[in-house]
């Protein structure tokens, strides 16, 4: 019994020290062609635009290296500038030359590697998708 009592209580105090530590729950952003952070939160629903072509980008791999690879670029549809977009959409499969209206959902998760919250995007529906001449 009172080994059960010091684990609860070893437990608790491990929690409450993992509850007291601030998560970084921001992230850099392109607005209208300057550099903001942002806070990541959960969306049930918001529309981006997605470009007909993939931009080349920089990534990190599951080794830490910075390797080029192609991705997709959206802007929210009330923007100019477009961002890149390094991660995926899940449910969304993509085809080059065609631009896209979609209404997403955001959920936010802890990335174990890095230590920060980082957003995940899921398609709720696609609104638009417009042959590019």
């Amino acid at each position: 019994m009172k080994k059960l009592l010091a684990t609860a209580v070893l437990a608790s105090v491990a929690l409450a020290g993992c509850a007291s530590k601030p998560l970084n729950d921001t992230q850099a952003v392109m607005v209208e062609g300057k550099l903001q952070e942002v806070q990541v939160q959960d969306l049930r629903s918001f529309q981006v635009e997605i470009a007909p072509r993939k931009a080349v980008c920089e990534l990190t791999n599951t080794a830490g290296e910075t390797v080029q690879a192609e991705c997709l670029q959206y802007r929210r549809t009330f923007d100019r500038n477009y961002n890149v977009l390094s991660g995926e959409i899940a449910g969304f499969e993509y085809e080059t030359g065609y631009r896209y209206v979609l209404d997403l959902k955001q959920e936010r998760f802890l990335d174990q590697r890095t230590g920060k919250v980082v957003p995940a995007w899921s398609l709720n529906k696609v609104i638009s998708k417009t042959a590019e001449q």
